[in-house]
């Protein structure tokens, strides 16, 4: 489409049609899904977190510092902050959105009455280190 003086048109953003495509290119499955957990927390919980896609295809959710949910656009998956044993996290899933965003509200309030720097000890993953091991390639 074009303006009557032969211009391309621009958004009423100010983006051009150019930056609008690279906007307008398809997600993964992992990302669409992810992006459904985040809105799913927001919405049901007040809980905001990021996403990320991840070189493997896989996405991450970044609920709290060392809580990282992941998927691979079919699952979901993470590290529980509940201790089984002496630094045994057990892992937790989920199929859903909904019932997901649930353990993670439950897990997430855990998580925000130990203090931050007990969060930095290793135990639970970070999302730097996460997305560091996504894109090294072991030697």
């Amino acid at each position: 489409m074009t303006t009557p003086e032969g211009d391309t048109p621009t958004s009423r953003r100010g983006g051009s049609p150019a930056s609008q495509a690279i906007a307008a290119a398809p997600s993964s499955a992992a990302r669409l899904r992810a992006e459904e957990l985040a809105a799913e927390l927001d919405r049901t919980h007040g809980i905001s977190a990021d996403v990320h896609e991840l070189a493997s295809g896989n996405a991450i959710v970044s609920v709290y510092r060392g809580l990282l949910a992941y998927t691979d656009g079919e699952n979901f998956w993470w590290t529980s902050p509940e201790l089984t044993g002496p630094g045994d996290h057990p892992l937790s899933a989920a199929l859903e959105p909904a019932a997901a965003a649930e353990r993670l509200a439950e897990h997430y309030a855990i998580l925000r009455t130990r203090p931050a720097i007990s969060l930095l000890d290793g135990e639970l993953p970070l999302l730097a280190d996460a997305i560091l091991a996504d894109h090294v390639v072991p030697r």
